[in-house]
């Protein structure tokens, strides 16, 4: 009798935990397609195809990833800027 209310328990609880996790896919997709919304309204936003404003948005990203370098080197005093 134990065995049984417990696999019913789990069962229950497995259930639950289903239908949150149903919820939070539709939350996310919700929120995905508003990023994607907002990105696309970006790229109409500027006179240049996807790719030239992905690689551009990528150079981005590398110039910043070195300046945080920097920083941390010349934090570290291992390198000097003037």
């Amino acid at each position: 009798m134990d065995r049984e209310e417990a696999l019913k328990a789990r069962e229950k609880a497995l259930e639950e935990k289903e239908k949150r996790l149903e919820q939070k896919e539709r939350e996310l997709d919700a929120f995905s397609a508003q990023v994607k919304a907002r990105k696309e309204e970006w790229y109409d936003r500027v006179p240049l195809n996807t790719r030239q404003l992905t690689v551009i948005i990528r150079i981005v990203y590398i110039l910043l990833g070195i300046v945080a370098v920097l920083i941390i080197l010349e934090a570290a005093g291992i390198f000097r800027i003037a």
